[in-house]
């Protein structure tokens, strides 16, 4: 067996590490300083995992902690994440209106991306730290990993958000799929974004962590797609944890914005559900709902959010419009710059122990394609105080106006299967 240390110096040399290596600091997670596992975390951003070294890793996170036991129709799915991605809580609710039971484990935000679970505990009451038992024979939930599922998954996770070691393939396929295959899943539908916003930048790199989440969860038995989509502008028209509940509400009574929905639809679609007339109907909407209230959310509270989001959530006092330099039609406008500007004011976290305010958030007055006046106001942010002039500037030069009519294009790029 070898030592922390001895494991480093490997990794640091561009070395391969040894299953037994990875049994040892997954089963030893909790007594590993900190200082050496941001170390191994730089060190594998650096000089990689080979496909051995993933699989080996991702089983070691698997055997760390509890499973539960796979089922047939169990189904879930999982972003790599992105400015505005919040389909996992429309999504969920609606495959159970589609009879479909889903174990969701979500995740906290990553760098300038926006976590699922951050979202919901801006909502009084969602209780997003389920206990194992709360989760047996509960049909569909969404929330942290336990400390008995892939518990050296969720130090390495917050780690990795501060070490700017996010972005490596080996290490997301064995976060994720570790934790997809604890929840005993029958299908997995995977949600690889690729754009400046993203972590994979570019198709090639999505594309190859796609395949390698395929491939990954396939070995384990699991029923594994993924779909490649486009994430360079933000995804829908509100961002930030209140502002994206309210508009998962909006989605979830059939409204929502298209490329929203469009995201949405195609995940349900490829678990092999229809989900369409439970939006119409509002069955979505009821399990969503039922959701808040097993969730510890007050029926009174889960019905007045259903029915009037903003008289339950958080929204920042002060209001700050980001206007058009000139007339035009918007035609791009920077997803990262957003995300990234949300989390410095207070959206999102820039350590492990950063407090995030829930009501601050930001609005599109204006999507790609709209035409616009000059000094009409393209981005709301809201905020408890003023934003510095900096990042007014900064949200400013996000914004591309052209004098041509641009068209919203779709989000998927490509559908990844299994080899």
């Amino acid at each position: 067996m070898r030592t922390m240390p001895e494991i480093l110096a490997s990794k640091r040399d561009a070395q391969e590490l040894s299953p037994e290596d990875f049994n040892f600091i997954c089963d030893n997670i909790n007594e590993i300083p900190r200082e050496q596992l941001g170390a191994l975390m730089m060190a594998i951003k650096i000089n990689n995992l080979s496909k051995n070294e993933t699989n080996s890793l991702t089983k070691a996170m698997i055997d760390s902690g509890t499973s539960f036991k796979q089922a047939k129709g169990r189904v879930d799915k999982h972003s790599t994440g992105g400015v505005g991605d919040k389909m996992s809580i429309i999504l969920a609710p609606a495959l159970r209106a589609a009879g479909a039971t889903v174990p969701m484990l979500a995740g906290r935000g990553l760098a300038h991306t926006g976590g699922t679970i951050d979202k919901l505990e801006s909502i009084p009451g969602f209780n997003t730290g389920l206990t194992l038992d709360q989760m047996k024979n509960n049909p569909c939930f969404i929330s942290r990993q336990t400390d008995e599922i892939a518990p050296a998954d969720r130090i390495l996770y917050s780690i990795r958000d501060i070490t700017a070691t996010v972005a490596q393939i080996g290490l997301i396929t064995a976060s994720i799929i570790s934790k997809k295959a604890a929840e005993g899943l029958e299908k997995l539908v995977l949600d690889v974004k690729c754009g400046r916003a993203a972590f994979m930048k570019t198709e090639f790199d999505a594309r190859e962590l796609a395949q390698m989440m395929v491939n990954t969860g396939s070995a384990l038995g699991i029923d594994v797609i993924a779909q490649i989509t486009a994430m360079d502008t933000p995804i829908g028209t509100m961002f930030g944890n209140a502002h994206e509940i309210a508009e998962c509400i909006d989605c979830l009574k059939g409204g929502g914005p298209k490329d929203t929905m469009e995201l949405v639809y195609l995940q349900a679609d490829a678990l092999g559900y229809d989900i369409s007339q439970f939006i119409k109907d509002g069955s979505a909407l009821k399990k969503f709902n039922a959701m808040c209230v097993r969730q510890g959310v007050e029926q009174e509270i889960a019905d007045q959010l259903c029915s009037d989001p903003w008289s339950v959530l958080q929204c920042g006092e002060n209001t700050t419009h980001i206007r058009a330099t000139k007339e035009g039609y918007v035609s791009d406008i920077d997803a990262l710059a957003l995300g990234e500007v949300l989390c410095l004011i207070g959206a999102g976290r820039t350590g492990v122990n950063s407090i995030i305010d829930h009501g601050i958030g930001a609005v599109l007055n204006k999507i790609i394609g709209s035409k616009v006046a000059e000094g009409e106001p393209v981005i709301t942010i809201d905020s408890p105080g003023t934003i510095p002039s900096e990042l007014k500037n900064k949200l400013l030069g996000a914004i591309t106006i052209s004098d041509q009519e641009v068209e919203l294009k779709p989000r998927l790029i490509a559908t990844i299967y299994s080899d």
